[in-house]
């Protein structure tokens, strides 16, 4: 009796949970262990995404060779109307007339829903993407209007076709700027807004819960105009968001060191093409527009044109490599995230 009521006494004397310093020290390791462990998932589905965005800049790569085994010839990317005439009467030898009408921009009075880009381009870079890769009708008279073409004729007026077929590359609905309506949200983007904008662009993920700026496609023939200073072509962003503007990228061969040695016009892919994604933030590192001629290396090497050599080289401005010139502002904008089919590494400025 006397020893049961001992043992009592001391498991009365043992203690219930921790004190308040316990949990203290227990919360501060936990949230140390958190501290140590989240940025490390971070950096994970960082490079996780990055992949990723690399992979479909390859994928859209390997669809554009896809389309050039079939055609014969890589698609324009809509900045030169007799590119692209000529182009449409190789791809297809049949075509009617009144289809090439359709994107003429000279009948922009009758279809300037259609081909709504200023300055005679008939589409703009990103939405020749999609145009070209989306897929044709087997009509080899009507591509653009026969069954599975990318238009369709809805009483007097066209509208786009959601179910194209023949296609190169399966675009997710969910990321094509086309809206309910079949038109197109992608027109804020130039002179003004067009509402019946029929040619949708691709949108590239910033994160799984928001879509940054389009994929860019820059057919080689139309890297830059023949001029004394050429005129560069471009994908502008929204002017009002400040987000840049995708340019073609210039060749790592620019030479820091010896300016002279530098050749002139001398461009990533010189003689195929470039697809350019804004990469995770969603945002291009470019120049604002067409005025000037600013261009980068795929390793952030800002360049000038020297119209005496008639080509680039780098840059004696006080302009940073990791700026760039923005509605008349230096913005910083970091060029190692953009991502293009012209680098080995994931991203621009990592391929060293």
């Amino acid at each position: 009796m006397h020893q049961t009521l001992s043992n009592a006494k001391r498991l009365k004397g043992i203690r219930a949970g921790f004190t308040l310093v316990e949990l203290l020290v227990v919360i501060a390791i936990i949230g140390l262990l958190v501290g140590l462990t989240v940025p490390a998932v971070f950096a994970v589905l960082g490079t996780f995404n990055r992949a990723s965005c690399k992979f479909e800049v390859n994928a859209l790569s390997d669809a554009v060779e896809k389309y050039r085994s079939k055609y014969g010839d890589y698609p324009p990317d809509g900045s030169s109307w007799p590119i692209m005439e000529a182009h449409l009467r190789k791809a297809f030898p049949n075509i009617l007339i009144s289809e090439l009408n359709l994107l003429n921009p000279a009948n922009t009075a009758a279809y300037g829903y259609i081909h709504n880009d200023y300055a005679g381009r008939v589409m703009d870079p990103a939405e020749a993407l999609v145009f070209f890769l989306g897929g044709f009708s087997s009509d080899a008279q009507r591509p653009f209007t026969g069954t599975g073409g990318p238009f369709v004729l809805n009483g007097t007026a066209y509208q786009y076709n959601a179910s194209r077929q023949n296609s190169f590359y399966e675009f997710p609905a969910a990321r094509l700027t086309m809206s309910a309506s079949l038109e197109s949200t992608d027109e804020t983007v130039y002179d003004s807004p067009i509402a019946t904008d029929l040619m949708p662009v691709f949108l590239s993920y910033k994160n799984k819960l928001q879509f940054g700026n389009p994929y860019v496609y820059f057919d080689s023939r139309t890297y830059q105009s023949k001029t004394n200073p050429p005129v560069v072509n471009f994908h502008q962003t929204r002017v009002s968001s400040g987000e840049g503007a995708a340019r073609p990228y210039l060749s790592e061969q620019v030479n820091t060191l010896s300016p002279a040695l530098n050749k002139p016009k001398l461009y990533e892919n010189k003689q195929t093409f470039q697809i350019l994604s804004p990469g995770l933030d969603g945002q291009y590192a470019g120049m604002v527009g067409s005025s000037g001629v600013v261009l980068f290396t795929s390793k952030g090497i800002l360049c000038d044109y020297d119209s005496t050599a008639l080509g680039y080289v780098p840059s004696t401005s006080n302009i940073l490599p990791a700026f760039v010139l923005n509605d008349s502002q230096l913005r910083l904008r970091p060029m190692a995230d953009n991502v293009g089919n012209f680098t080995e590494s994931n991203t621009l400025g990592e391929n060293k």
